[in-house]
């Protein structure tokens, strides 16, 4: 989907098959790239400098979560289904019946690694354990049958493969967040909720996120002082506050946008249309985002 095909792109990759669209990929590109000047490695070593770029350019979006996800394998950073688990999470937010301990994991995760949001099923192995992982939205079928030979069947949709009737034991759907995963090794099937929770008891995540994370309520009051001195949004503070004036700020920007930005927590809605005068055309100051265009 949205890549133009060719015999690089075609799947499965090294580790993994992916079905749907990755729509936070930009995103994703962008802060892989801004970490490679920080990444160390000790499986590596110097010779991580070769892995770069960490994601080709040219590639598919499944192609770049590929790549991400060889990399936390490889290197011995997290396994297969704990490196899945920060690359697609839950919907853990505002999930209040989601134990605390497995929250706390999904925290600590998004502080390391922005989700990988689709709508996207994933489907990896690495050789021992195979599964397949739907994103947190759930918007692409996933369909499993286990027969009493001891196989699983996994596909978008049902009757991808035949199968007799009176040889399926368990038939069901991937719900959203939820992880398929079988061990080959164990001939077992991996129950979701254990291997997830076993995860999350693995390092005191609770603990690290307290004593290092910092939210907007710890952070002290504006004191009256600094109350008392601060410029009313209205279309005279430039006027009153040369600093405005200076950075390109108008009246009415302040009371009509970063006033309701600032009360509200979004930005302004209005049914008019820009009819101001471009910022390449305009004698008084602008700021400079001001004369980019989205078309």
């Amino acid at each position: 989907t949205n890549t133009f095909p060719s015999w690089e792109r075609a799947q499965p990759f090294n580790l993994c098959a992916h079905n749907g669209e990755i729509n936070t990929l930009r995103g994703n590109k962008n802060w892989m790239r801004s970490r490679e000047g920080q990444m160390q490695s000790e499986a590596f070593g110097k010779e991580l400098q070769k892995a770069f770029p960490i994601i080709d350019e040219f590639g598919s979006d499944s192609a770049a979560f590929d790549s991400v996800l060889e990399l936390l394998v490889v290197s011995g950073t997290l396994t297969m289904a704990e490196a899945v688990m920060v690359m697609v999470p839950e919907a853990w937010q505002n999930n209040k019946l989601m134990g605390p301990e497995k929250r706390a994991f999904y925290e600590w995760a998004s502080c390391v690694m922005e989700p990988w949001d689709g709508p996207a099923l994933f489907t990896f192995s690495d050789g021992r354990f195979c599964g397949a992982s739907l994103d947190r939205n759930g918007l692409r079928p996933c369909r499993y049958y286990v027969t009493n030979d001891d196989r699983m069947i996994c596909a978008s949709e049902v009757g991808a493969v035949s199968v007799a009737p009176e040889t399926v034991v368990q038939k069901g759907r991937l719900m959203p967040g939820r992880m398929l995963l079988v061990d080959t090794e164990a001939g077992t099937i991996v129950d979701d909720e254990q291997l997830k929770l076993q995860y999350a008891q693995q390092y005191p995540f609770q603990q690290w996120i307290g004593e290092h994370q910092i939210s907007l309520d710890q952070l002290a009051p504006a004191s009256d002082e600094a109350l008392a001195t601060a410029t009313a949004l209205d279309k005279q503070a430039e006027v009153r506050d040369q600093l405005l004036k200076a950075f390109g700020y108008s009246g009415e920007q302040l009371a009509m946008v970063l006033g309701p930005m600032a009360a509200g927590g979004k930005e302004a809605l209005g049914s008019m249309g820009n009819d101001s005068v471009l910022a390449c055309l305009d004698a008084a100051p602008r700021l400079p985002y001001e004369y980019f265009r989205q078309l």
